[in-house]
């Protein structure tokens, strides 16, 4: 499976989401299952910061409230 860095948009193949970015070295960065072959999965002209907004928005309406 793939994992795309919340910090440095770079990608990974893992079988589960690193602790640590192997591009940027974030710790503790949000990585999301990613499509390599859909380099951003964006409309055009969108930024990295309106994906991972969006990505975050998304995620959140699947989180149970704690």
């Amino acid at each position: 499976m793939w994992w795309e860095c919340s910090e440095c948009g770079g990608q990974v193949e893992r079988s589960s989401a690193p602790v640590v970015c192997p591009e940027c070295g974030t710790a503790g960065a949000i990585f999301l299952p990613a499509d390599p072959d859909d380099v951003l999965g964006a409309e055009s002209g969108e930024d990295l910061g309106s994906l991972w907004l969006r990505a975050g928005i998304e995620q959140a309406r699947f989180v149970a409230p704690t």
